[in-house]
């Protein structure tokens, strides 16, 4: 289908007429109806103007006939559109705004400006009417909180870290984003570079959104004004480790720059520490459905789909720090090895009261940012040390990077060692395993997109806990958790799921289910439309 047909009730039935823009831009009549348009229309204009209160229809009709040829088919029924007044007056105001050039080429602006300024005077609120009509005619920023619903979410990518699971997200939300009727622009920094950025300045966007980048902190020559400034739009980071190792770019952001973090804990950090950003939004990553349809084989028990590194080179960094900081460091290894329920920042409190230490608000993010090597530290700790205990009572592991190659355990028998794999890679193995065990990197309040994924390729979760994964996965149900401080207990656990598989596959079923009905990246993405209703 490469045109528009709307079955309108001016018309007689069977009757045809083509009309032109300007003809439905003249008179909204024209738009009563029903109508009919190609797939791909919502992805190249976007939805109904969710800014507007009436007459959605008609200005979702006039984008789409920029786009395609209009044909009128007779015997339509009625639509009813509403009477407010002053609401029609305000969408008319809008729209000959928008539109103003075409009628000024074609002679028909002030005619049309004197027909707004007749319904105005008719109006009990003229003053205020005759106000709205010249911001809509001027462009004023209240022209652009209605329009701006219109334009295209652009979503950055480029990174292929972490098993390129960060441009996966992008592509994961476009789709989802363009379900829900978003026109998407999707932009690869990596290939393209950021030179490319200057092409976008001034231009409006519903939205900037990016996965963990840092193409927000570009600042311009003068050093003062920040590039995305100049790009019009509200700007989201969707960021997956702590803010607080971010903070050297949080320096320097975008006024309208808003931080989408999936641990509760990191929200309250991100609000005491970081004044300058516009808000935080606990949002987590959405799960990824495998390509292909689960099959009932299960080749693996269990699955750890991660990379190894060595705790010891974070030690080795830590004991080039000074005597003061090097003892701090210590005791609050110390706390987080006796207490890996506490998240970091309580940890790192305790420590701060131990030494009598007091510190305000940017003395506390420095230290906390330089004594980030002992998070990095404490979580590969940890990490290695689940392994290791599982390893150790006979249960076979297969790991999936060749880093796991320089792991002190390299040489067990129960280690299974596989080249690394793309994150789709990852689905299908995670499809094939009974088990998928995933370790938290300290998220202790935390929603991680590999738990959703092994729950939707119907694997069992075995996680170390997070107070999220407790109340929306319970464990028994939907996951099996852990707790790091009794890891002595974790094999027999393990053994015992292993043995039972009608166990495994009702926890596999229902963790499935609460994946599949609330946390795909078509949910994230209606609530990211959400976000943008409000702000």
């Amino acid at each position: 289908m490469n045109e528009i047909i709307c079955h309108t009730p001016h018309l007689a039935e069977g009757e045809e007429l083509n009309i032109s823009f300007m003809d439905l831009l003249l008179n909204d009549t024209l738009a009563e109806g029903e109508f009919q348009f190609p797939e791909t229309l919502y992805n190249e204009i976007g939805d109904l103007n969710t800014k507007l209160t009436c007459k959605r229809n008609y200005e979702f009709l006039l984008r789409a006939a920029q786009k395609y040829p209009i044909k009128l088919v007779g015997g339509g029924a009625a639509t009813t559109n509403s009477t407010d007044q002053w609401e029609a007056f305000r969408t008319d105001c809008y729209i000959t705004g928008k539109y103003q050039q075409e009628l000024q080429d074609t002679g028909y602006f002030n005619p049309v400006i004197e027909t707004l300024l007749a319904s105005a005077s008719a109006l009990p609120n003229h003053k205020e009417a005759v106000n709205w009509l010249e911001k809509m005619i001027s462009h004023s920023p209240e022209y652009y909180q209605i329009d701006d619903d219109t334009q295209p979410i652009l979503i950055y990518k480029g990174s292929d870290i972490c098993y390129n699971t960060l441009n996966l997200f992008a592509n994961e939300l476009a789709r989802a984003l363009k379900k829900y009727h978003q026109r998407v622009e999707v932009l690869d920094l990596e290939k393209e570079g950021n030179h490319v950025l200057t092409r976008y300045i001034n231009h409006h966007f519903k939205a900037i959104i990016a996965i963990q980048t840092y193409a927000f902190s570009i600042m311009m020559q003068d050093k003062t004004t920040n590039f995305h400034d100049l790009i019009i739009g509200p700007k989201f980071n969707l960021i997956l480790d702590h803010p607080a190792w971010l903070k050297e770019h949080m320096e320097n952001v975008p006024k309208d720059y808003y931080l989408l973090i999936h641990d509760r804990n990191y929200i309250a950090f991100a609000k005491q520490y970081y004044k300058n950003i516009a808000g935080c939004i606990h949002f987590p990553p959405g799960g990824s459905l495998p390509p292909t349809a689960s099959s009932e084989t299960k080749l693996y028990d269990i699955t750890f789909i991660g990379s190894y590194r060595n705790y010891r080179e974070r030690l080795n960094i830590i004991r080039t720090y000074d005597r003061k900081h090097r003892f701090f460091a210590a005791r609050y290894l110390r706390i987080m090895k006796e207490h890996p329920d506490y998240p970091a920042e309580t940890a790192f409190r305790q420590t701060l009261a131990y030494y009598n230490w007091e510190l305000n608000d940017k003395d506390y993010l420095n230290l906390f940012y330089e004594m980030r090597q002992a998070c990095f530290c404490i979580m590969l700790y940890y990490r290695e040390k689940v392994l290791q205990t599982l390893l150790d009572a006979g249960i076979t592991i297969h790991v999936y990077s060749d880093s796991w190659e320089k792991a002190p355990f390299a040489q067990h028998p129960c280690l299974i060692c596989h080249s690394a794999l793309d994150i789709a890679d990852t689905l299908t193995v995670m499809q094939q395993s009974r088990i998928s065990l995933n370790i938290m990197s300290w998220h202790k309040d935390g929603l991680t997109e590999r738990i959703l994924n092994a729950m939707l390729c119907k694997s069992v979760v075995l996680s170390d806990k997070s107070t999220i994964l407790e109340e929306e996965f319970s464990s028994g149900k939907y996951s099996v958790l852990f707790d790091l401080k009794e890891l002595e207990l974790l094999p027999l656990q393990v053994k015992k799921l292993l043995a039972n598989e009608d166990i495994q596959k009702e926890i596999a079923i229902n963790g499935y289910q609460n994946a599949n009905q609330k946390h795909l990246w078509e949910h994230r993405a209606k609530y990211l439309l959400q976000i943008l209703e409000k702000i």
